[in-house]
């Protein structure tokens, strides 16, 4: 056993050296979380480990959980530097409370001090969630290879509930679509299951198989498509759901009306900050947006890969040819999934809703939608001040990719909208 405690800790190191000491006192404070106190104590310094043993650990815990309830999450971090030694400080929050978890890690990659720390932290849970009010039960979507790992988070003392479906934008995404210390599907789907709309979500096909991915070629219905018919599968096998909505972030939102189409136990989509324009316009655009903001011109690499996407934009490369993370081929499929048109044949509920400071999927997007769309009595359409990608309030006319990392909450009209849409509709 210590053998194998020692090569864990060489290991340990090693993450250090090549990530940093945030990533070895993360790593340390996770395996408290999770009750491995061994594996925790075979982390720390000597001096460490003669302050705080393994009993002490068992102890501090359970005293934790006695007051505070269960944990939850961590929802921010900084750091702190103190006699020459980076503290990073793991702002926590419990079902009754908050507290700090204050890491040090040392030259050697051993945590030397850790400190529980209880704290005031306002705002850290927003204030449209009330986590009595629902369970949350851990679950598998699909079988086979590409199990994928969900949870469906249910409200208490419901006999029948409707049930949303989150589908991530693009990306390899987890099951809270994390973004910086943001977790806007979490929060949603806590903000829908207080007022007694159930949520399933998942961890992405490309966020947990992401390395064998990569040795075949990317198609929209392996990254996206199959998983979201699996996990309405799954949901359609629960007695209290009385009905099932698809609600698509971005990519997803573009995805949502052809699954619709194929699979008739969908009951109603929402289309969260999608963009109407072709994907690769989409990533043209945004490009030269970013690029504005740090130069105030396009630069020669941006220049460059613009040309290039352009040139895919116009349907003018092969399909295996490699454009970004894909192929030409992934975004010519995107391209005959077209949304305004699938929503012309759809006759079951839509939603389309967006922020106005949004700058990937934009105003411009909505209004194209509108214009397509406003003569179906199915489709429904709803704008959002001041809230950009993630439907989180931001200063200023437009967001930058800077506000993705400011922690912040997804706002409560978003969660209100959805909230009186699916009601009407259920």
């Amino acid at each position: 056993m210590k053998r194998i405690f020692s090569i864990g800790a060489f290991i340990f190191l090693i993450i250090a050296t090549l990530f940093g000491s945030e990533v070895l006192a993360d790593r340390y404070l996770q395996l408290l979380l999770r009750g491995n106190y061994h594996l925790a104590y075979e982390m720390q310094s000597v001096r460490a480990r003669a302050l705080y043993s393994v009993d002490n650990m068992v102890q501090e815990f359970q005293q934790l959980e006695e007051e505070y309830g269960s944990y939850l999450f961590i929802f921010s971090t900084e750091t702190s530097v103190l006699r020459g030694y980076t503290v990073y400080i793991f702002h926590a929050q419990f079902e009754r409370g908050f507290i700090d978890f204050n890491v040090v890690v040392d030259d050697q990659g051993k945590i030397d001090t850790f400190v529980v720390q209880p704290t005031s932290q306002p705002g850290a849970i927003a204030e449209y969630i009330d986590t009595s009010k629902f369970d949350e039960f851990e679950i598998t979507i699909g079988e086979g290879r590409y199990r994928l790992p969900a949870v469906i988070t249910v409200p208490k003392e419901i006999d029948r509930y409707p049930l949303v479906i989150l589908i991530h934008d693009s990306g390899a995404l987890d099951r809270d679509s994390t973004i910086g210390p943001n977790k806007p599907f979490r929060q949603i789907a806590w903000g829908l299951a207080t007022q007694g709309v159930a949520v399933l979500r998942y961890d992405k096909r490309t966020f947990v198989f992401g390395e064998r991915l990569s040795q075949t070629s990317p198609s929209i219905e392996t990254e996206v498509i199959e998983d979201v018919i699996k996990a309405i599968t799954a949901a359609s096998r629960i007695p209290s759901v009385s009905s099932i909505f698809l609600a698509g972030h971005g990519l997803g939102g573009r995805v949502a009306p052809t699954i619709a189409m194929r699979d008739s136990r969908v009951d109603g989509i929402i289309l969260m900050a999608t963009p109407s324009r072709r994907e690769l316009q989409v990533i043209i655009d945004k490009q030269k947006y970013i690029s504005s903001l740090n130069k105030g011109e396009i630069g020669q690499q941006t220049q460059l890969l613009t040309d290039y996407l352009q040139i895919a934009l116009e349907g003018k490369l092969p399909p295996g040819a490699p454009v970004l993370a894909a192929t030409a081929g992934y975004y010519y499929e995107l391209d005959k999934m077209s949304p305004i048109e699938t929503i012309r044949e759809l006759e079951i509920p839509v939603l389309i809703v967006q922020g106005d400071a949004d700058f990937e999927s934009t105003v411009q997007d909505y209004i194209m939608f509108m214009n397509a769309l406003w003569t179906k009595i199915n489709v429904y359409f709803q704008l959002l001040p001041g809230l950009d990608h993630y439907f989180m309030p931001v200063e200023g006319e437009i967001s930058t990719p800077d506000n993705y990392y400011e922690f912040r909450h997804v706002d409560g009209r978003l969660i209100d909208t959805l909230f009186s849409w699916i009601y009407i509709f259920d």
